[in-house]
């Protein structure tokens, strides 16, 4: 299938490890240019390098999720260098955490809040776009009672009920907004990696509730992003796509 990404321009928000990378590398083989951003300059400058192995052009600012600031910057300064913006992929997160209050508070900032302030600096841009999406990842935690009561589970809810929200008021703008829950996803550096050695009943109990009996792949995970991103996913709009290999035994009607 033609995805119809080729020489657009796209951002990726937490974008150089895990599913946030696999999604960045994806939509430059897809012949994206591509922005990402995080906190390590070292994998900033690795997957700008991977970014760029695709013939296409890379840009990356290392920093910290929480500064709202920086994350605007950013933006603007993604939109500059590119001259515009087609896609963007908001997919930074703070990850697990207790229900301990300063989680909440690192999880909001994070999670709901450098998604916030990304969609609106690069509103502008997106409204020029022929083919302007917004992909919101969020986790298939938003819809289960997930583990124990934590800040990231509700948290990931809010982005699903925003995303639809904002679905409804851009369509009419020609920007396409659409939600991704990936379910456990195995990759270096994951949190399930440490889950698996520290905390292995829970991690026990997770793969006896998944069907395939696997965790999924950040790059399973990246695929369905890219598709949803692309103008070939065009008549879908305020979706939200559960990618969870069967995990979820809730019905989605």
């Amino acid at each position: 299938m033609e995805l119809g990404l080729s020489g657009m321009k796209a951002a990726v928000t937490g974008g150089s490890r895990g599913i946030g990378k696999s999604i960045a590398t994806h939509l430059a083989a897809e012949g994206c240019d591509v922005s990402i951003c995080a906190r390590g300059p070292e994998a900033i400058a690795e997957t700008r390098a991977e970014i760029e192995s695709h013939g296409v052009a890379s840009f990356g600012t290392a920093l910290q999720g929480r500064d709202g600031e920086a994350v605007r910057r950013w933006t603007q300064d993604t939109c500059a260098e590119f001259g515009g913006l087609d896609v963007l992929v908001c997919s930074l997160s703070a990850g697990g955490g207790t229900n301990d209050e300063r989680y909440w508070y690192r999880s909001f900032e994070i999670d709901l809040m450098s998604a916030a302030r990304a969609v609106e600096e690069a509103y502008p841009y997106l409204k020029k776009s022929k083919n302007a999406s917004i992909l919101v990842v969020s986790s298939m935690a938003a819809a289960e009672t997930f583990v124990a009561p934590m800040a990231y589970n509700a948290m990931k809810a809010s982005l699903v009920t925003w995303s639809e929200q904002l679905a409804q008021q851009y369509a009419p703008k020609g920007i396409r907004v659409n939600c991704l829950e990936p379910g456990p996803t195995m990759f270096p550096g994951s949190n399930w990696e440490m889950i698996k050695v520290a905390r292995s009943r829970t991690y026990a109990g997770v793969m006896r509730q998944q069907p395939t009996r696997r965790m999924g792949t950040a790059e399973e995970i990246a695929r369905a992003a890219v598709f949803l991103s692309s103008p070939a996913a065009r008549w879908v709009v305020g979706a939200t796509l559960r990618a969870d290999g069967g995990y979820t035994k809730g019905v989605q009607f």
